[in-house]
């Protein structure tokens, strides 16, 4: 398993340990930065335990092992074990798998802004970020389609409509409605003029 998730060379070692559900119990340890870092606790399950599920222990017996939260904090780099509880979407989005690394989000609130405009289908949006980018540079988080849809009676044949969500958000300091707003206008006026888009 150290070696699935770490990669062969990945150093590791196995100690005595003590748990309360498991005797005899050992724990593995991996080299970490340098350091011996405990990421895994195994052993034996307890004599009463099996007890307790009416299981008699002179005749049955088992091995339980769990890997605790340090195991994805090393793994996926996160510096801080509260970011495992986090609800931000923000941050529960970049875990995909366990080969996800974890990006920094900022502290200060993030800001919505959409922006629907309606073009010909010919017209690429392979570089619409630049767009956004152009006049809002580190303040963007991120620019993601919302939904793109076709109405010949009501955009016209060969005309798409599509919707962008903007997040704003600076690493720096909390952003204020004015200040989003001036840059959101500015996009706008952009995309009309450099997509040929009718905004909606």
């Amino acid at each position: 398993m150290a070696k699935g998730i770490f990669g062969e060379d990945i150093e590791y070692k196995f100690l005595v340990d003590a748990f309360p559900f498991t005797d005899p119990s050992v724990e593995m340890d991996i080299k970490f930065n340098g350091d011996w870092m405990e990421v895994n606790g195994a052993g034996l399950v307890h004599k009463d335990v099996l007890k307790n599920f009416g299981l008699d222990p002179e005749i049955y017996n088992g091995w339980a092992f769990g890997f605790g939260d340090r195991l994805a904090m090393i793994k996926m780099g996160i510096p801080d074990i509260r970011i495992l509880w986090s609800e931000d979407p923000r941050i529960t989005g970049q875990f995909k798998d366990i080969n996800s690394k974890f990006k920094a989000v900022s502290k200060y609130p993030s800001t919505l802004r959409d922006i629907s405009f309606v073009v010909d289908k010919s017209v690429s949006l392979n570089n619409y970020f630049e767009i956004v980018r152009e006049y809002a540079g580190n303040l963007i988080e991120e620019a993601k389609l919302l939904d793109k849809y076709e109405n010949a009676e009501k955009f016209g044949k060969d005309k798409i409509s599509y919707t962008f969500r903007i997040i704003y958000c600076s690493p720096e300091r909390t952003l204020t409605n004015e200040e989003v707003n001036a840059i959101q206008d500015k996009i706008r006026a952009k995309t009309e003029s450099e997509l040929h888009a009718v905004l909606r």
